[in-house]
């Protein structure tokens, strides 16, 4: 399956990618894309900012970083449980600020 990761802010500076193009396995999940991201693009589990450090993940569990699947927050989906299908868009986000 065939599916497009889209970083912003923060983490597209981590990856060095706008996007980036995957063909994967039938049946991977959030979890496993992250862990995916995290050997083959260095996705940190920690990010330096100017406001500080950002703990994006613990482990298994996100903490500063939000992750849509078309557009659709997996919070109110399965969590890092959701599963990917074919043509699925990633959006990874970190927290944001402003006024």
């Amino acid at each position: 399956m065939k599916i497009v990761v889209k970083p912003y802010l923060f983490l597209q500076e981590a990856l060095g990618k706008k996007e980036i193009y995957l063909d994967l396995t039938e049946g991977l999940n959030i979890q496993g894309l992250l862990q995916i991201l995290k050997t083959n693009y260095a996705l940190p589990d920690k990010l330096y900012t100017n406001a500080g450090y950002l703990t994006l993940m613990d482990g298994k569990e996100l903490r500063d970083m939000t992750v849509l699947v078309n557009g659709h927050n997996i919070k109110q989906l399965q969590g890092t449980e959701t599963p990917l299908k074919d043509g699925a868009v990633v959006s990874l986000f970190p927290p944001v600020a402003g006024g």
